[in-house]
């Protein structure tokens, strides 16, 4: 990316959301803001926010940022629906990240694998794998559903059998459930680095290409399974999306 493009980036994937505006790896505002009403209540004014922070507009982004998921079924179908009209009538492109790979990277050069875990309700985590040695993530194991319990086995499909960093909303609500059923040592990362920042987006904004604005129709959240609110029986709505 270039050092002088102006970014605006966005993640609704939880209910704690984040905006942020940087120009090239400088970072000009950041605004974390409670969603846990809707974020369609909160995310435009969390925007205007950022913006007149960082004295910009909407006619000025270069580039917009999208976290993708997993994560809020409907804080990721606001997200992507905002990002999308933004970019579509500035004609602008899209750099998207995924939640598990942008909680990842608040831990660059760890020399232990990072283990993002996002709680996804009903006895589940979105889980993944990363190596974060060269600064950035590698994914070695992909997002996925699994149960608490599955985590030990994640270890051992990243081929991993020393230490482990657990970090994300999944390993705040289940530390002690996941210290007692893994053998290996483990460390868990506070409250702070258990919500993804849209500021970190900055960081892949080199070496990874943005989607064109002319193929925005076909970009659509990170969903890994059904949506936890089901359409009644009889009703003539369509259901359709999940739960990301």
């Amino acid at each position: 990316m270039e050092n002088g493009q102006l970014v605006l980036a966005l993640d609704t994937s939880h209910l704690k959301g984040s905006v942020a505006v940087f120009r090239g790896s400088g970072l000009l505002c950041e605004v974390i803001f409670d969603a846990s009403d809707t974020h369609s209540a909160t995310l435009m004014p969390a925007i205007d926010i950022c913006m007149a922070n960082a004295k910009a507009e909407v006619k000025d982004i270069d580039l917009f940022a999208l976290v993708t998921g997993p994560g809020s079924f409907t804080g990721l179908r606001i997200g992507m629906a905002t990002v999308k009209a933004f970019a579509s009538i500035r004609q602008r492109p899209v750099l998207t990240v995924n939640s598990m790979e942008l909680l990842a990277s608040a831990f660059p050069f760890s020399r232990l694998p990072v283990f993002p875990l996002i709680d996804a309700r009903r006895s589940e985590v979105y889980a993944a794998v990363y190596d974060l040695r060269s600064g950035r993530p590698l994914e070695l194991v992909g997002p996925r559903a699994i149960s608490p319990e599955g985590a030990g086995r994640l270890i051992g499909e990243a081929l991993t059998d020393g230490p482990v960093l657990f970090c994300g909303t999944g390993a705040v609500k289940y530390r002690e459930l996941l210290r007692g059923i893994i053998k290996e040592e483990c460390f868990f990362a506070g409250d702070p680095w258990s919500i993804p920042s849209a500021a970190l987006i900055r960081e892949f904004s080199d070496g990874r290409e943005p989607v064109p604005f002319n193929d925005l129709p076909f970009l659509e959240p990170m969903y890994i399974r059904p949506p936890d609110a089901k359409i009644p029986a009889g009703s003539k709505l369509k259901e359709g999306g999940g739960q990301g």
